[in-house]
């Protein structure tokens, strides 16, 4: 080896060394970045083949350039990614169900006072003591006043599902933007990232951006990654290509209808996946077409029925005033939203029917009728009163707010887990850095040595 040759491989010495001790400064600076991967430089020796320096070369010659960056690589296990990915969708999916049912929940609390179940049993109650004294005019502005706290409560139930309805449908339109903007960023980001790999420097600052956009995106879809040639990602749900190279195909949200429909974008192809496993969007597309949809057309159920029952008992009887053929509640209001007593009833306590004869206002026959609903079979195929009816309809609702609950506990653990294991991975640790800054500063120290004795040699060699 000539000392030309020894100058260029403590040159390229102090090059490698300088890249190395670089992805140490660069690792240490991102410590507490969340979403940073470690990188890790790998080094491999030039010998001169390598270096494009080969000649014929005499026996027992020194063929060593030194050494050079084999590759600059970032730290992280793919496989782990796509499974954090997927209880990711299983952890949005859950979180979404669980904030809705718990405030359906609240809204319906069978075991509350306040609640259905209490006020029809009460409301039972003030028609059993009408029977019982069927002329006190007391007691019939007290059956007036719970059944108009029974319409309340209604009322305010429909409210209430309307504005958790549209409150759903909000969270739903920003969730559908959310996820489209992030398809936008991860198609630019795979143009970088591709940009960058062709020219040989791979943009490691993007790569890491992008995987933490798949982070946020799948717990809004349930996306599967597929990693291409080039180095981007290829993005599909359902089977359908949401990103590919720079392409991009958005979510479409129509509100038009009863019910939000949302499809891949001008395919009319819908979204569906398995419940449980779709998402936030998909957890928020069920809660709007079927649970909440379905908590309104029972409490319409039970309003419309109890509104039909009393109303066809109630015209057949008669007030403290002699009269009949009148409603107790407004044969219009057959909804939990429109439920309402009648003009009569409002008007008067004392045209409220307890009697089935109109010269006997002491009669209690017709109260005795109406009172007996509390255990007739009106409901789920004649297997169920008002009060079991109302109570099974909180009951579900709180067996579903549960299963939610203990599928976002097992989704989270299961999160933990992951993403432990890869920070293990990916994660810096300052002690293994500051060991390789201390093993590379020294060999930096001793190439400082090899490069003042060959300059020695030089001067020694020129003064001959």
């Amino acid at each position: 080896m000539s000392l030309n040759q020894l100058f260029s491989l403590t040159r390229r010495s102090f090059q490698t060394i300088q890249a190395a001790m670089n992805t140490i400064g660069q690792n240490v600076a991102n410590a507490n970045t969340d979403g940073y991967a470690r990188r890790r430089v790998t080094l491999q020796a030039v010998n001169l083949r390598d270096a494009g320096l080969y000649t014929a070369l005499p026996p027992r010659t020194a063929t060593g350039m030194g050494v050079s960056v084999a590759t600059y690589e970032r730290l992280r296990d793919h496989l782990l990614d796509v499974a954090a990915w997927d209880a990711r969708a299983s952890l949005g999916a859950s979180d979404e169900e669980t904030r809705i049912y718990q405030v359906l929940e609240s809204l319906l609390a069978a075991d509350s006072d306040t609640g259905l179940p209490a006020l029809l049993n009460e409301f039972w109650n003030r028609w059993a003591d009408l029977a019982n004294q069927p002329t006190d005019t007391g007691v019939r502005e007290a059956l007036r006043g719970q059944a108009q706290t029974l319409i309340d409560t209604f009322r305010r139930l429909a409210r209430d599902l309307d504005t958790l309805t549209a409150q759903t449908t909000d969270a739903l339109r920003d969730a559908v933007d959310q996820a489209n903007s992030l398809l936008e960023e991860l198609a630019t980001l795979n143009v970088t990232i591709r940009t960058a790999r062709q020219k040989g420097n791979p943009d490691l600052v993007a790569e890491d951006r992008r995987d933490e956009l798949v982070h946020k995106l799948a717990e809004l879809l349930p996306v599967q990654v597929q990693t291409l040639e080039d180095g981007t990602y290829q993005l599909t749900v359902n089977g359908m290509t949401l990103v590919q190279g720079d392409q991009v195909m958005p979510l479409t949200l129509d509100l038009s209808g009863s019910t939000p429909t949302l499809t891949f974008g001008t395919t009319g192809v819908a979204f569906q996946a398995t419940e449980g496993q779709d998402g936030r969007i998909g957890a928020q597309l069920r809660m709007l077409t079927q649970a909440l949809p379905d908590v309104r057309q029972r409490l319409d159920t039970l309003a419309a029925t109890l509104v039909t029952e009393i109303n066809s008992r109630h015209a057949s009887g008669y007030g403290l005033d002699g009269l009949g053929g009148r409603a107790f509640f407004d044969p219009a209001g057959t909804t939990a939203a429109t439920i309402a007593l009648s003009a009569d009833v409002l008007a008067d306590s004392r045209s409220i029917a307890a009697s089935g004869d109109p010269t006997a206002p002491g009669d209690n026959s017709v109260a005795l009728q109406i009172a007996s609903l509390r255990d007739a079979l009106l409901f789920n195929g004649g297997t169920e009163t008002a009060e079991t009816y109302a109570i099974n309809l909180a009951g579900r609702i709180g067996t579903a707010a549960q299963d939610a609950t203990g599928r976002l506990e097992r989704s989270r653990a299961t999160i933990d887990h992951l993403e432990a294991l890869q920070q293990g991975i990916m994660g810096v640790s300052l002690d293994e850095e500051l060991t390789n800054m201390i093993r590379f500063q020294q060999a930096y120290a001793a190439t400082a040595r090899v490069l003042d004795t060959a300059r020695t040699m030089m001067d020694t060699l020129l003064n001959l």
